[in-house]
């Protein structure tokens, strides 16, 4: 049986948290049973600014830390390492096996700091005689004759596939960002969706923001506010820096949307909103977050003109704590009075009319909607049409779903909860949606996501960024 060798956090600030959940139970029962699986890191939406998913394969080569000599060198500062190969792979897990041995395998994060592509085989005669290269006592040819061993393996890994050159460079960058703490945005009420405010960055993991409304950028009392996981003190209200949450400085003004905030923060983006209707380059403050700034696919004007307001859809709800159906939903122009949700036009959690019963799903019917719902009875009665289909998200490639498997492990974002990673399972798969059921809860709590979201991660995630995998719900 192999080993699972410790997650090594590569920044000293990151410490182990207590009681979060460990994946090394069922990737030992793949083992030994291989009726276990994982969604694979490649097919998901990259977890981190850096993207991992094209450096591993099974078959590489990669450099490790051999822990067999960790009591020998313990006090002598040293790093011993040995070439191990790619046996398995499950999210940011692989299972490796050291080269020249039969049985010695280990799991190991990918993005532990002891794991390291070849190129830093060239690291042993340097860095001041710290990093050794050695293999596990149990290689007999070692034992035999050390320098033809030590010199075949050499020259066979020169030529062999491996971890991909840039894999070092990527992870020593895994925490470089962008955007800093205290940087501001205009954040969506999470109570409230016709309004939003000013909020700043707390905290950063990765891509992942902690955020939160302060009272010196609110004219109200935050107290008497709902929305207490974006403004309590502690609040621990999480984003990813593309979430539907997040806004640039001045989308309020420029688009008509209701906005909390001071008097001089309103003045500031009627500013920004002035100089881009006038074609001129709008002065920002340097804590503002720009449009730029935040990845947007941007929409041709020729497809802009294809939107009209009372356009039907089909809409997964952001804002809703269950996430777990779809519902009809109508375009409304920007300053509507009804509550609205503004939203990316190729978001995936806009879809085209017919969607939930092509790919067998239940949609929710309008209020006062009387019998059974039929979209061109419903469209007939409003006299209105549906959003083209050529304008929401496109379907992803039939081989990429097809990595979907039902009964695979995830990790996912609870969306009543942010702040909140579990172990999930694919429960079915509909067309680019995901029904996720949440380790040791009911069904009730199950949640739908598009395939893209990200709000699903690789297992192995969690102890990268130092969130706490919340443990299966046990009575």
């Amino acid at each position: 049986m192999s080993n699972f060798t410790p997650f090594l956090s590569l920044s000293d600030k990151r410490q182990p948290i207590d009681d979060s959940f460990s994946w090394s139970k069922l990737i030992h029962q793949r083992e030994k049973t291989e009726d276990v699986s994982f969604v694979p890191l490649d097919v998901l939406a990259s977890p981190f600014k850096q993207d991992f998913r094209n450096s591993i394969n099974l078959g590489y080569w990669f450099m490790t830390r051999n822990h067999e000599y960790d009591s020998l060198y313990r006090n002598k500062r040293k790093d011993i390492r040995w070439i191990a190969e790619v046996e398995d792979m499950c999210g940011l897990y692989v299972l490796g096996k050291m080269v020249g041995t039969l049985d010695v395998r280990f799991w190991v994060n990918i993005l532990s700091s002891t794991v390291y592509s070849q190129d830093n085989m060239h690291l042993e005669p340097n860095m001041e005689g710290r990093v050794l290269f050695l293999p596990p006592f149990s290689v007999e040819e070692y034992s035999n004759n050390s320098s033809a061993f030590r010199r075949s393996i050499l020259e066979e890994a020169a030529n062999h596939p491996s971890f991909r050159a840039d894999f070092n460079q990527k992870k020593e960058k895994l925490e470089d960002t962008e955007f800093f703490v205290g940087q501001r945005m205009e954040l969506l009420d999470n109570a409230y969706s016709s309004q939003m405010h000013v909020a700043r960055i707390q905290e950063i993991r990765g891509r992942r923001w902690r955020v939160k409304i302060q009272q010196e950028d609110c004219p109200t009392d935050l107290d008497n506010m709902l929305n207490e996981s974006q403004t309590e003190k502690d609040g621990e209200f999480w984003v990813d820096e593309e979430s539907v949450f997040v806004f640039p400085v001045g989308f309020a003004a420029i688009n008509g949307y209701k906005i909390v905030a001071q008097d001089d923060y309103i003045t500031h983006t009627e500013k920004i909103r002035d100089a881009i209707k006038a074609q001129q380059h709008p002065a920002y403050d340097p804590e503002d977050i720009q449009e730029t700034m935040l990845r947007r696919e941007a929409i041709p004007k020729n497809l802009w003109s294809r939107i009209e307001e009372n356009q039907k859809l089909e809409f997964l709800d952001p804002l809703d704590a269950k996430q777990n159906e779809l519902t009809v939903a109508t375009v409304r122009a920007d300053g509507s009075d009804e509550e609205t949700v503004p939203i990316h036009v190729m978001s995936g959690y806009i879809f085209p009319v017919g969607y939930a019963e092509k790919y067998g799903m239940a949609l929710k019917k309008p209020l006062n909607f009387k019998g059974n719902f039929a979209w061109s009875t419903y469209l007939t009665r409003k006299g209105t049409v549906c959003t083209p289909e050529d304008l929401t998200k496109p379907m992803p490639s039939q081989d990429r779903l097809e990595q979907f498997e039902i009964g695979a492990y995830l990790e996912a974002a609870d969306m009543n909860d942010n702040r909140s990673i579990y172990p999930a399972r694919i429960v079915s798969l509909h067309g680019r949606l995901v029904i996720l059921s949440y380790e040791g809860y009911e069904s009730s709590d199950n949640a739908y996501f598009d395939i893209d979201s990200h709000s699903l991660f690789p297992i192995g995630f969690s102890e990268i960024c130092n969130f706490k995998l919340q443990r299966p719900n046990v009575e």
